[in-house]
């Protein structure tokens, strides 16, 4: 009767060893999570060289110990990490540094993908300027008293038809440019569509100032002798009655001749008057504590032009 023996192994075919990941690795990957520019990513990657033992020093220098792999990440001179050969230091980078900065490369990567998608999601690819998606929002956020501007180019179907489509882009990006170096910090400006922009000066702006400076600038800027008019208006309590009182102005400033601008003034100011459920809805998710539905509540109340005022009014109410 035979009994179960253990085989013995085999020489020719040693065991697959098993490496223990330092803790550093682990807190290295970790921070992944969070990086967002190349010098993130550096200083993430110099604080692990140092916790596996090793050293940094500048590419180019003689250095025996040098490990001739970039851990910059462009941010900066070109830097390697050192350690004695044989050293366990040596053998930790050699293992972990180089999976790392792979990862660490991919990250980056995605997140400037993620960040080039938001940006032409929002932004008007030929002038630079935020698109009529962003206006929209920017409108929803209208205070007492900001000013909005609507604005044309003249007779811009000419330059099209005289001088071919790739003239009238550049005059559109180059006043995009022009308008975008004369509204203040704090004020808002985008294409409204062809060559129509649109601007919201924060209170305290002077809208009869700022155009004379659009278009002394412009005159000396532009590309082909095209002016512009515009139509003018304090914010009207609603968007879409003020933008619409902008663009009636706007009509009037052309049909006077254009190169000039028209300002008008609302009538009454128009209310705001929410849905049944609006408050029911914010108040139950603020409640259970699901902020995320909350606040996706109030962006979406802001894309549909309702003043931040309102919105406090009602849910204090």
């Amino acid at each position: 009767m035979s009994q179960d023996t253990e085989t013995p192994p085999d020489p020719h075919y040693p065991p697959e060893p098993r490496y223990h990941v330092p803790g550093a690795v682990h807190e290295a990957t970790r921070s992944l999570l969070r990086l967002r520019t190349g010098g993130d990513a550096r200083r993430v990657a110099e604080h692990l060289v140092r916790q596996l033992g090793g050293r940094l020093v500048p590419a180019g220098t003689d250095d025996p110990s040098a490990i001739p792999v970039d851990v910059s990440f462009g941010d900066g001179g070109p830097l390697l990490p050192a350690a004695p050969p044989g050293s366990a230091a040596r053998a930790l980078l050699e293992r972990h540094l180089a999976p790392f900065l792979l990862d660490a490369r991919h990250v980056l990567q995605l997140s400037g993908r993620n960040e080039r998608l938001a940006e032409s999601a929002s932004t008007d690819l030929l002038t630079g300027l935020p698109n009529r998606r962003m206006l929209d929002r920017a409108l929803g956020r209208l205070v007492a008293g900001d000013t909005v501007i609507m604005l044309d180019l003249d007779h811009f179907k000419q330059v099209n038809d005289g001088f071919g489509h790739v003239a009238g882009d550049e005059v559109l990006r180059v006043f995009g440019r022009v308008l975008h170096g004369t509204v203040r910090g704090r004020d808002i400006v985008g294409r409204f569509g062809g060559e129509e922009f649109l601007i919201v000066l924060a209170p305290g702006g002077d809208a009869d100032a700022f155009l004379q400076r659009l278009r002394a600038d412009w005159l000396a800027e532009r590309p082909l002798p095209v002016t512009f008019s515009a139509g003018v208006v304090a914010s009207a309590g609603d968007p879409d009655e003020t933008v619409s009182l902008a663009d009636q102005a706007l009509y009037q400033a052309k049909e006077a001749g254009r190169d000039q601008w028209i300002w008008t003034a609302a009538s009454r100011a128009a209310r705001y008057r929410p849905p049944r459920d609006y408050v029911q809805a914010y108040l139950r998710d603020a409640v259970l504590g699901n902020r995320r539905a909350a606040v996706r509540l109030t962006l979406d109340l802001l894309d549909r032009r309702v003043s931040r005022e309102q919105i406090i009014v009602d849910l204090l109410a």
